[in-house]
């Protein structure tokens, strides 16, 4: 290959003169050895940063204006957050109680009164409370209209007496109603003593207002939660 063909070889030489001289590249012949090129080539790059790009890079004015006063991530965080929210949901799924069972609540004596708050005075104001509850429930409405609210209503705080009942001891038994359950009343009595009355073949009365109510309890066996939400149908009083 002649020294014409190597010349091909050399790229540098088809730059412009202007950008040569900036790069401190001066060529007088267009025939160029191999050996030239590879020295111009080793120097050209260095050169060039330093003659062209160098001059023209402000390193005041760019780290004020994309530096200064700015928040920069040295790094790529994607990963690392995705990692901390995976290791935050795993603590809050570890941390979170399960609800416990009915066997677990008849252990642990979760709906157990303690004899100490076995006291009438003690539920007084859970009386009061339920008494400013059913005058905003009742309203202006009649007695007869107020039954179907009455049935979906809550009856923790109320008074209420057995008067019929087909254990004749339970008969009579009046007091503020501390816990409900599907098939019981726990009621507090003035004496302060905790009776549990079956709702099954017993009714009920509860003074509201200047209406006494009546509560048949073979009719009323289910939870507070579940009556909230169910539609009652009309039925005919069954005797005990």
């Amino acid at each position: 290959m002649d020294s014409q063909d190597r010349s091909d070889l050399n790229l540098y030489s088809r730059l412009s003169a202007d950008t040569q001289k900036s790069a401190g590249l001066e060529s007088n012949s267009v025939g160029v050895s191999a050996t030239t090129a590879t020295a111009e080539a080793q120097v050209f790059v260095p050169n060039y940063v330093e003659n062209a790009v160098v001059k023209e890079y402000d390193a005041e004015s760019s780290y004020n204006s994309k530096v200064k006063n700015r928040v920069i991530l040295l790094d790529n965080p994607t990963k690392d957050l995705t990692e901390a929210k995976e290791r935050q949901k795993k603590r809050k799924r570890a941390n979170k109680s399960k609800a416990l069972t009915a066997k677990e609540k008849r252990a642990l004596d979760v709906y157990n009164i303690p004899i100490e708050s076995r006291k009438y005075e003690l539920f007084l104001p859970l009386h009061e409370l339920w008494k400013g509850y059913m005058e905003e429930l009742f309203g202006s409405t009649n007695p007869i209209a107020f039954t179907q609210k009455l049935l979906k209503a809550d009856f923790h705080g109320a008074i209420i007496t057995v008067v019929r009942s087909k254990c004749p001891t339970y008969v009579g038994i009046t007091g503020i109603i501390a816990q409900e359950t599907e098939n019981v009343f726990k009621i507090i009595t003035p004496s302060n003593a905790l009776q549990v009355i079956p709702k099954a073949n017993n009714v009920f009365t509860v003074p509201i207002r200047n209406s006494l109510f009546t509560v048949h309890g073979n009719q009323f066996r289910y939870r507070a939660s579940q009556r909230s939400s169910k539609k009652f149908k009309s039925k005919p009083t069954v005797d005990l």
